[in-house]
């Protein structure tokens, strides 16, 4: 018995879609493990902040002669 091509696809799709959202869910994770790695908190405030920040943004207060 032959398939065509309505057949394959019927057949396939399911398991493209799946792929897809793999796909998509690690490429998210990856992009959420790449924010945290650039970032640190304010140990005054708790804020997330840039890893290169001098001052707080959010607490105004100077982060250079702090230990992180």
């Amino acid at each position: 018995m032959i398939f065509g091509v309505p057949e394959i696809l019927i057949c396939l799709v399911p398991f493209m879609l799946i792929s897809l959202v793999v796909v998509l869910r690690l490429a998210a994770q990856n992009k959420w493990l790449d924010r945290e790695r650039h970032v640190k908190k304010c140990p005054n405030c708790q804020k997330l902040l840039n890893t290169e920040a001098y001052v707080c943004r959010f607490c105004k207060r100077d982060l250079v002669n702090q230990i992180n």
